[in-house]
């Protein structure tokens, strides 16, 4: 054999066995895939609740804006004043523009005219409660508390009834108001689905946020008295320290339903902080 045969099969088992070094063994192989799998076991669920979160965060933000703006326009185009100002229809009337018959408080009546500047269908009172966000003949999951109870999410008390009516934004979300309880002439509570009653959680403090409205600008709270201000979380004279918050927005305290859920995002600055009790 000749030396240039020599060295190639010498060359030739070198190369051999250095393939041979680097290569990996079936246990190996498995070892790195199960470390693989414990990762994405332990980060993938964080990463799909920090996607969820900033989601609803965002919608909230967008659909909130809106209803601001449509209700300085509708101030606007009634010199600026106060809903009590407007000159809203009271008691029952006829929507000009669909044919469907109302019959709403004058505070709902005026909110109603604001939220017809940005929806893309208006919806009247629903049959009962389980119909009172944005119906449209299909049930949809139940609503129910930030803890997942259904509770006053599912009576005819304060946070849900057939006085309520609703509408669809061209974002997708559902914004429900009904007038407030005991005293109609004070404004009512605005419910916000920021996906719309067919997707998501359905749940106060994941995808829906509870709102007040103002309309005669006489409220003494700190978040505003123009009497036509959205206040964050329930109607009430006096701001709320983060703990009182953050005791309403909860999983664990009793009685809580997350209606303050909304007040804790603002107070923190438009954030979902890490104590959130998603």
């Amino acid at each position: 054999m000749s030396t240039f045969s020599h060295k190639l099969m010498f060359s030739s088992q070198i190369i051999c066995k250095r393939k041979s070094k680097t290569a990996f063994t079936l246990a190996e192989v498995l070892i790195t895939l199960g470390i693989i799998g414990v990762v994405a076991a332990l980060t993938l669920p964080m990463l799909i609740q920090n996607y969820q979160k900033g989601v609803a965060l965002n919608r909230l933000k967008q659909t909130y804006a809106q209803i601001l703006n449509a209700v300085e326009i509708t101030a606007a185009e009634n010199d600026a004043g106060p809903m009590g100002t407007w000159g809203c229809p009271r008691t029952d009337f006829t929507d000009p523009d669909t044919g469907v018959y109302y019959w709403m408080p004058w505070t709902q009546a005026c909110f109603y005219m604001a939220m017809k500047k940005i929806a893309v269908k208006m919806y009247p009172r629903p049959d009962d409660v389980s119909h009172a966000f944005c119906f449209e003949g299909d049930e949809y999951r139940p609503y129910t508390a930030l803890d997942g109870t259904r509770g006053r999410w599912n009576t005819n008390g304060n946070m849900l009834h057939t006085g309520g009516y609703s509408a669809k934004l061209p974002n997708g979300a559902c914004v429900v108001w009904h007038p407030a309880v005991g005293s109609h002439d004070a404004g009512g509570s605005l419910i916000i689905d920021v996906d719309g009653s067919y997707a998501g959680f359905n749940r106060a403090g994941k995808d829906v946020f509870v709102f007040s409205y103002l309309v005669n600008g006489s409220n003494a709270s700190t978040y505003g008295k123009n009497g036509r201000t959205i206040l964050p979380g329930r109607h009430g004279s006096e701001e709320k320290t983060r703990a009182q918050l953050k005791e309403k927005c909860s999983k664990a305290q009793s009685g809580a339903n997350g209606t303050e859920c909304s007040a804790l995002i603002m107070y923190d600055g438009w954030q979902i902080k890490p104590d959130y009790p998603w």
